[in-house]
């Protein structure tokens, strides 16, 4: 409250929308360079390698969590946020737009487009991952808790909806006869792009309120070695720490979904953009219902049902693959996956990081949104495990084990504290 009293209320309006179409656009912006759907299908014309199609997600997770625990030491002495955002967000925009360039040439020479398009891939998904916890910390000192309801159920509502009729292009484009492979990717992929630009065109509207007293920026090695005394001292932030990185197993099949559906499933390629739709109108009721959920049961239920949604999404690729030997339909069950895996995504993302700001000290909120995704990052190289399990047993396999290990976060979720309203 502190933060938001210094502030006028013109300019908390201004911060809010800055923050709100930010995430608006750039939910749209997901919705056409998706890793699980969109970049994996785009990756599986080019080679036939599951590692490689499986690097799709591990690539976006992997530079969203890695930088950040490096990041938030440096956030923490940082009176101002907004600059790094700035420098990192450009970054972004600047690789999704030679992504768009490297999709040119993969007709004519794949193995050089492929190499391009992972190159700039890379890129954009460290920048999203050194923009990520100030953005957090911004978003956390711009809207107060009593107001960050509002803002859900705004970004949940257009981004999803926007997000949504973006698989409903991608299903148009992909199944025009007379654009071929890969142009009707490249159209995709620059759509994203322009998105992502809005996107970064409005948070440059946000108005920052300087942190009061600047802190001294710590030496690397003390900063680590406060890290342990922090998981000794704080159970509950060790706890959300556990249920997080079990929760997010769900890694580990996620870009394989949709080449399962097409070589496996018998699935149109154009339908893929059926998945993204029902991935993003997951997403968009899921964002709308914890939004509502949190101001009525706290975060604790909602990171349990979370938690319980994605425990589905492997036991329905089993279900599916059983009734299409039966040769029984399956399709919509299938794409019911997607809509969870959109739940997923707002649950997580509602219900731990808003778990996580309560729990968090204000002075040491940077380092503990940073340490949460650090620790989590293994968990990324999961789709790289998951494309050898495909290789060397089967996706049967793969769906047995993923459903095990996120149901044990369901059980880790349970123990979670409650919190204060």
């Amino acid at each position: 409250m502190e933060n938001q009293k210094t502030l006028q209320e013109k300019d908390f309006y201004t911060n809010f929308n800055a923050l709100s179409y930010d995430a608006i656009f750039f939910a749209a912006s997901n919705g056409f360079l998706e890793p699980g759907t969109v970049v994996s299908s785009f990756v599986s014309n080019l080679t036939s390698s599951p590692v490689l199609i499986g690097l799709t997600t591990t690539i976006r997770n992997c530079g969203w969590f890695l930088p950040q625990l490096l990041v938030a030491r440096l956030a923490e002495a940082l009176p101002r946020k907004k600059p790094l955002v700035v420098l990192a967000g450009g970054l972004l925009r600047i690789s999704a737009g030679m992504m768009v360039l490297s999709s040119l040439i993969a007709g004519k020479n794949p193995v050089l487009s492929l190499f391009l398009f992972y190159t700039f891939f890379v890129i954009l998904s460290f920048s999203d991952g050194v923009s990520g916890v100030p953005w957090i910390d911004l978003f956390a000192k711009s809207i107060p808790q009593e107001r960050r309801g509002a803002y859900y159920a705004k970004t949940q509502a257009l981004g999803g909806l926007l997000a949504f009729a973006a698989g409903f292009v991608v299903k148009a484009v992909l199944g025009l006869k007379t654009l071929a492979f890969p142009y009707n990717y490249t159209i995709i992929f620059f759509l994203g792009f322009i998105f992502s630009t809005l996107s970064f065109l409005s948070f440059l509207r946000l108005k920052e309120v300087e942190d009061g007293t600047p802190r001294r920026y710590e030496s690397l090695v003390k900063y680590l070695m406060g890290i342990p005394r922090i998981l000794k001292e704080d159970g509950s932030f060790r706890l959300i720490i556990i249920v997080n990185t079990l929760l997010r197993s769900f890694f580990l099949p996620l870009p394989f979904y949709a080449v399962f559906a097409r070589e496996v499933l018998s699935v149109p390629q154009e339908n893929i953009g059926i998945f993204v739709s029902a991935q993003m109108l997951g997403s968009i009721l899921a964002g709308i219902f914890f939004g509502k959920a949190i101001d009525l049961y706290g975060s604790r239920k909602v990171v349990i049902f979370t938690a319980e949604l994605t425990a589905l999404q492997p036991v329905l690729a089993l279900i599916c693959f059983f009734l299409y030997r039966m040769r029984l339909p399956f399709f919509w069950l299938y794409a019911l996956i997607f809509t969870l895996v959109g739940a997923t995504y707002s649950g997580v993302w509602v219900g731990i990081f808003n778990y996580l700001l309560k729990i968090a000290p204000e002075e040491k909120r940077p380092l503990y949104i940073g340490l949460l995704n650090t620790l989590t990052a293994p968990t990324t190289f999961l789709p790289l495990l998951g494309g050898v399990i495909i290789q060397f047993l089967s996706y049967v396999h793969l769906f047995v084990i993923t459903a095990v290990l996120v149901f044990s976060s369901v059980v880790a979720a349970r123990s979670l504290r409650e919190l204060a309203a």
